[in-house]
């Protein structure tokens, strides 16, 4: 079929009328990110470039819009039930599964791959608006008429959350706010030293298994992300809770216990059938670390060598603090989803937060 170009610059300008030209209308140089009534954490914040606002990709998964990254062809996917947007990022270019092109671009930002958010929301029926802050950032607010509250009823609802969360970044940064994207589209593949090893005073945490509905809660009160490692079982028997966490922006990887041959794909199929997302990161036991870690190489997944493993009859959080205390620099943790990692979360996360840690996610580029 031969491609066809298709402008929406009239369906967007009207769109782009409600909005204001700068999301930083309270200048903090903040922007939140919201789902109707949900304000998102600043690991999803928006930003501003080139003229447009973009939000990552996967905020949108709260609407049944899923996002899908295929490295080979630095080719990010947002698949709803009826609808498919490709954003190609060294090309620049989007377009749809009939082979139909549109006038938007996806950007590579702190790891992630972000979307214009006018024009996401208008191609897959969804609405947005600009809530004008009070000094603790702006919000760009995702809507699909589930909404309950009022943009200003929101805005008074959310500005103690947003309080927070604005003054515990700006006291993790020195006070500096999130950077903006230029303009140009980065590499598909950024630099092997981004993230690598993180800020001193950072740690990163992961978990071997589905969390709990406790973990998550715990988590999602302090605003910190984490990545889970999933076997195909893992994904079978806990899709809702699957779900649940990828939709807040945690990061979903594959866990082999012995066979990645077999093991892998099941997974990899489990997890795309709960969430329609095929994970890039794996994992193993140790015994097993060699044979997974070739196989991972050659099928184009990051393997992730665990560090600092605790067992999950591990329930003490001074287990693990004692050994934080004896490491400078970025630390990453790894648990063993259960009743053990159950107990000691909210007392570890207490203590990361009392002693200003920047938790910080498992990217690709830092295994």
């Amino acid at each position: 079929m031969k491609r066809k170009l298709l402008s929406l610059f009239l369906a967007c300008a009207l769109i782009t009328a409600a909005l204001p030209v700068s999301v930083a209308a309270d200048n903090t140089g903040v922007c939140f990110t919201a789902t109707n009534d949900t304000l998102l954490d600043l690991g999803n914040a928006a930003v501003y470039s080139g003229g447009s606002v973009y939000v990552p990709s996967r905020v949108f998964s709260t609407f049944g819009i899923y996002y899908s990254y295929f490295s080979s062809s630095a080719t990010g996917l947002l698949n709803s039930s009826s609808k498919q947007a490709y954003f190609n990022l060294n090309e620049g270019t989007c377009y749809d599964s009939y082979n139909n092109y549109y006038s938007a671009a996806a950007i590579y930002h702190n790891g992630q791959v972000y979307v214009p958010v006018i024009w996401t929301c208008y191609y897959f029926g969804l609405t947005c608006s600009a809530i004008n802050g009070v000094g603790y950032g702006d919000i760009i607010r995702i809507k699909n008429g589930g909404e309950v509250l009022t943009d200003s009823q929101f805005l008074d609802a959310a500005t103690s959350l947003m309080r927070s969360r604005y003054n515990e970044y700006t006291s993790n940064n020195s006070n500096t706010v999130p950077a903006t994207p230029t303009p140009s589209i980065a590499p598909a593949t950024p630099s092997t030293t981004t993230d690598k090893e993180g800020a001193p005073g950072s740690v990163t945490l992961c978990f071997i298994g589905p969390p709990t509905e406790a973990v998550l809660n715990e988590l999602d009160a302090y605003g910190y992300k984490a990545t889970f490692f999933l076997t195909a079982d893992d994904a079978d028997s806990s899709p809702d809770i699957v779900r649940r966490a990828y939709g807040s922006g945690y990061n979903i990887g594959i866990y082999c216990q012995s066979a990645p041959e077999s093991e892998c794909k099941a997974a990899e199929d489990a997890i795309f059938s709960a969430v329609h997302m095929r994970p890039t990161l794996m994992t193993s036991p140790t015994a097993a670390a060699k044979v997974c870690a070739a196989y991972a190489s050659a099928h184009g997944y990051s393997y992730y060598t665990q560090r600092n493993a605790f067992a999950a009859t591990t329930s003490s959080a001074s287990t693990v603090t004692t050994r934080l205390e004896k490491v400078d620099g970025h630390v990453t943790l790894t648990f063993v989803s259960g009743s053990g990692t159950t107990k000691l979360i909210a007392s570890l996360l207490q203590y990361l937060s009392t002693k200003k840690y920047t938790v910080t996610p498992l990217l690709e580029t830092g295994v």
